[in-house]
């Protein structure tokens, strides 16, 4: 009897343990780590993020740069990390989504590794030609391409990138190929693009939008679900004539597996308070993101669905990172 009550009472201590864990969490500040370098889109939006979820834990909230290895150093670093809620991971549609398609062999299991904590925002990509070619729409390009197949070559930031991901998605539904000419991020393309060199580009919006309003080039479509607030005159593909069409991105929130689920609740309901915010609506839609709260679980299916989403199109456009 004397061990059963033992056993019983350290059971009992286990399942507490966390529920107690959690009431008192935060006590220390908490990383969030972003896996590009500062300034950029995903960088601004988890250093707004990161302030307002520190104001309403009580705890600094310290945004940690680990750009490199299309974000599995990023990875990396949260997976080396305790699963205790005091290191979590802003990205999610590069290193949970493509990654798993493009790497034969990764250093982490997006799927058993890490744990869903709440999607923030989306945002499509702007199809973008310079202003001298001689299409207007997007099925002029289709056209102009189709009959000038030599004089039309596709620029992405980089093999694998999800702009480029996203532009082969595009090929593939207009039964379209198109010489690839990858470059070391947006900002190396796109001079290229706008003098020529290169005839179209899928690209963030915060560092095409500049050129397309100066002149320089001209947008054809957004690749994702919604307008650009933005750009409101901009159509989606989906309206043009392929309907269901949807290859943007997202910024969310991951930790790794085994953080308390409690901890998980808390954070997932603070991110989806803050991210609903029609202050930061108004901040992010001129960059061209779109605040759009999610809890844990729509993230979870929403990185299983696009998983498998996008594993076919990598396939089929032959897209392959060595290690």
């Amino acid at each position: 009897m004397l061990r059963l009550a033992v056993r019983l009472f350290a059971l009992a201590a286990l399942l507490v343990a966390p529920a107690v864990f959690a009431q008192t969490y935060p006590v220390k500040p908490i990383r969030l780590i972003v896996p590009f370098g500062a300034g950029g889109s995903t960088d601004i939006l988890a250093r707004t993020l990161g302030q307002r979820l520190g104001d309403a834990l009580g705890q600094n909230v310290l945004v940690e740069n680990r750009p490199g290895a299309n974000t599995i150093i990023a990875y990396e670093a949260t997976l080396n990390a305790p699963a205790d809620g005091y290191t979590l991971l802003m990205e999610g549609f590069n290193g949970l989504v493509l990654n798993p398609n493009l790497y034969a062999k990764l250093p982490y299991d997006a799927e058993n590794d890490f744990i869903a904590v709440g999607l923030v925002a989306t945002s499509g990509f702007l199809v973008v030609v310079p202003t001298e070619l001689p299409v207007r729409t997007l099925a002029d390009f289709v056209a102009y391409a189709r009959a000038n197949p030599a004089k039309v070559t596709l620029a992405s930031a980089g093999i694998g990138n999800s702009t480029h991901v996203a532009a082969e998605m595009f090929l593939s539904a207009v039964k379209l190929k198109l010489a690839h000419v990858p470059y070391k991020g947006s900002s190396a393309a796109l001079p290229d693009l706008v003098n020529g060199r290169v005839q179209v580009m899928f690209d963030t919006p915060i560092t095409s939008m500049p050129f397309v309003k100066s002149g320089k080039l001209r947008a054809l479509a957004v690749s994702g679900a919604k307008r650009l607030a933005a750009m409101p005159d901009v159509p989606t593909i989906a309206e043009l004539g392929y309907p269901g069409f949807n290859a943007g991105t997202y910024f969310s929130v991951a930790a790794r597996k085994g953080t308390p689920p409690a901890i998980i609740e808390r954070l997932s309901q603070e991110i989806r308070r803050i991210s609903a915010g029609a202050d930061l609506a108004a901040t992010f839609a001129p960059q061209g993101i779109d605040m759009s709260p999610g809890s844990a679980e729509e993230l979870a299916a929403m990185l299983k669905a696009d998983r498998a989403r996008f594993a076919k199109v990598i396939k089929d456009a032959g897209i392959a990172i060595e290690p």
